[in-house]
Order: C-alpha cells, then sequence, then structure tokens
C-alpha cells in the first residue's frame, strides 16, 4: 500500500486557494485527504481552556467516575447522540450556546476562529450554524476528549448517507465534512490518537469490512491510500467526512482533546451549515 501521493496540504488559506480554487469539493473529490493549517489557535489558549474545563467540572477522568467506564466526554451538543428527540436536541442545543457565549472570556473564541477559517475557505458561500426552518439552532461545536482506552474505529459521517436523518435540514446538502481543532495531545506513543484519513469515500460494498478488525484487510486488497495527520495544540485541519477515517484508542493517561464540528455543502446551494 502507498501512502506517499496522497498527503495533507499544509498551507496558508490564501496558499491553498492558489492551488485549489474550490478546496471543498478538492477535499469531496479525493484530490487532498485534509487542509491542515498550523498554529491557527494561540496553544497557549489551548491550555488555559483545558484548565478551565477542569475548574467548572465540564471535563473529569470517566475511569474515576461512576462505575469507571472508559467513554469520550462532550463538551456541546451531539446531533447524534441526541436527534432521535427534535425537542430535548434542541433544548441541549440551546444550553450548548448559552454555555459558549461565556466559557471563552478572556481567550479567543475558538469555535468562531473555525467558522472564520471556513468563510475563507469558501467565499462564495455564507457559512451559519444549522438551523430549522422555525430558526432553532443546532449545537455550533463540540469538545470531544478521549481518555485512555478511547478511539473511534473505521467509519464515515454523513447525515444524508449513513444517519438518514432526512427529517433534518442538515440532509439537504450534497457533501458533509469535518474540521478539527487539536487542543491538547495524549501521550506521545506511536499513532495514538491521531487521525487516519482513508481515500476511500463510502459505499454501501465497504460496509461489512468497517471493523477495527476486518477493515485493514480490505485497505491492503484494495490499495486504497490513507494518510495520518500530525497536530500539535492549536492546529486545524478539514477532511471529507464521507471518507472512512478513525482514531487510534489512546495510550496513557492524558487525555487528547480537540474542539470539531460537521459542516455541509452543496454546490448549488449558498449557505454551508455547521453543527457537531
Amino acid at each position: 500500500m502507498t501512502t506517499s501521493t496522497w498527503t495533507p496540504f499544509e498551507a496558508t488559506i490564501p496558499e491553498i486557494l492558489d492551488q485549489h480554487p474550490e478546496p471543498l469539493l478538492a477535499l469531496a473529490h479525493g484530490e487532498v485527504p485534509a487542509f491542515v493549517l498550523r498554529q491557527h489557535y494561540k496553544a497557549t489558549h489551548c491550555r488555559a481552556l483545558m484548565r478551565r474545563f477542569y475548574e467548572r467540572g465540564l471535563l473529569y477522568d470517566p475511569h474515576q467516575v461512576g462505575n469507571g467506564t472508559a467513554r469520550r466526554i462532550d463538551i456541546g451538543t451531539s446531533f447524534g447522540a441526541h436527534r432521535a428527540d427534535r425537542k430535548k436536541f434542541h433544548a441541549h442545543s440551546a444550553e450548548t450556546l448559552k454555555l459558549f457565549e461565556t466559557l471563552f472570556d478572556g481567550y479567543d473564541d475558538p469555535v468562531r476562529s473555525i467558522y472564520d477559517a471556513l468563510a475563507k475557505l469558501a467565499p462564495d458561500k455564507e457559512v451559519k450554524t444549522a438551523r430549522e426552518p422555525d430558526g432553532r439552532l443546532y449545537g455550533p461545536a463540540i469538545f470531544r476528549v478521549y481518555h485512555r482506552e478511547i478511539g473511534h474505529g473505521p467509519h464515515y459521517d454523513s447525515v444524508a448517507k449513513r444517519t438518514q436523518a432526512f427529517d433534518y435540514q442538515i440532509s439537504r446538502f450534497t457533501h458533509q465534512f469535518a474540521a478539527i481543532l487539536c487542543l491538547q495531545n495524549s501521550t506521545k506513543e506511536a499513532g495514538t490518537g491521531e487521525p487516519y484519513l482513508y481515500n476511500c469515500p463510502y459505499r454501501p460494498a465497504i460496509q461489512e469490512h468497517l471493523s477495527r478488525e476486518k477493515f485493514p484487510a480490505y485497505v491492503a486488497e484494495q490499495g486504497i491510500e490513507r494518510a495520518q495527520v500530525q497536530l500539535e495544540p492549536g492546529d486545524l485541519y478539514f477532511f471529507f467526512s464521507e471518507n472512512v477515517h478513525e482514531v487510534p484508542a489512546i495510550i496513557g493517561d492524558q487525555p487528547r482533546a480537540v474542539l470539531a464540528i460537521f459542516f455541509a455543502m452543496s454546490s448549488d446551494d449558498d449557505e454551508i451549515y455547521v453543527w457537531a
């Protein structure tokens, strides 16, 4: 399997636009696995926000709480976790919006920093938090914290193709993407917590291969290229979430923390909707 020809594109936004005038379509078409903006957000603010999360009780080690079961800690509203009950989903989203109004006081707003970068990558679109026709908003972004033993097996993300949540507005778009801002890395073990992206857009035939046990053999058999995105606190990257991707399980006691969004667009739609 070769990985040399399909590599993340690390550059400034003007440099990205110079090489890829339509960067989101370049991601959707598999021309590049990701666009990486190094030190997009201040690393000192990353560390300060992590301290604030602990101080406010928003962040804790799940191994030491309740029954000690390893699980991901979310700060924000997950559409996937809450969409089944529309009323509760929008109520939870409203709580997240209120929390984020003051959570970043004294520091640069990391959510706004991602939205602003996205708007520059798609200057002909209007970037906005996803909403329903009645005006109710989705959660604008989510902090995801992966403690030891926690990762994400091979999967893809698409409201239209995977979740099939056709009763929500975000299903109207053609392409779905994600952006990740790194706040804290896990202990520096080989590959721990650093995501892999595969040049493999979802299609029904690969569903049976989407497991930690089966997918490596499928990748080798099909000669599918993959790329690993190595991030430091403050680094931001964008990728096509309909490509299969995974997050290796965390090793060690320091959790990996990221700020994540999903967003979707269509070539013939002047809006980009963002949610988590």
